[in-house]
């Protein structure tokens, strides 16, 4: 079994009562209703349950800084979690760096820190959609343009659509293998395109596999 959390008490269990008992809880904080039906269909795909993979609704706002806060009230509710994700655009965002100091220091406090890491794509999550058809690190300016590039490999792909996520399923292994080629080169390539979506994938797979 997943070593669970201090933060997270037994009675987060019975919060999100369900046939066996979670390996472990995460919670998903999303900017937008494109990441969360993605996240879903891909909790289906590893065979998680939604006691194991939580994906609230985000009321605070897209904005990154909103995303963490977000995620920082749902830690502070009753219960707890094992791994906390904030997922999150560059894509011109004011607010971007100030929400990844928050992740950094929310999991680095000395009084209960939080497991929470940022998921960010430079410079939108597309371009992690982009990489399930293309091994490519090509610069982007704006999140139209990769958008543009995804509808020639999925024509009619549109934000937010739950039926189009889940054909995405399909060519999982193909993204996360160019999206750790991407991350190794990112540092080379001015972070522009950049993603670690995979890292949430992987660990996906890993708690399936517990």
């Amino acid at each position: 079994m997943a070593r669970l959390s201090k933060l997270r008490s037994s009675q987060s269990l019975q919060r999100r009562a369900g046939h066996k008992l979670p390996r472990s809880i995460t919670l998903m904080v999303c900017e937008g209703q494109t990441e969360q039906e993605y996240f879903e269909a891909a909790r289906i795909r590893y065979g998680l349950t939604t006691a194991e993979v939580f994906l609230p609704a985000n009321n605070d706002g897209a904005a990154p800084i909103s995303v963490v806060a977000c995620a920082e009230k749902k830690c502070a509710e009753q219960g707890g979690y094992d791994h906390v994700f904030c997922v999150f655009d560059r894509d011109g965002h004011e607010s971007f760096e100030r929400a990844r100091e928050k992740v950094k220091a929310l999991s680095s406090r000395a009084h209960q820190p939080l497991p929470v890491k940022a998921i960010i794509s430079t410079p939108c999550f597309e371009f992690w959609v982009l990489l399930h058809f293309e091994k490519t690190d090509a610069p982007f300016l704006r999140c139209d343009d990769v958008i543009q590039r995804v509808c020639i490999h999925q024509p009619g792909y549109v934000k937010a659509d739950a039926t189009g996520a889940r054909q995405l399923m399909q060519r999982v292994d193909a993204a996360m293998g160019n999206a750790e080629w991407v991350e190794q080169r990112a540092a080379t390539n001015n972070y522009n395109p950049y993603t670690n979506v995979h890292h949430v994938l992987r660990h996906f797979s890993d708690v399936a596999m517990k």
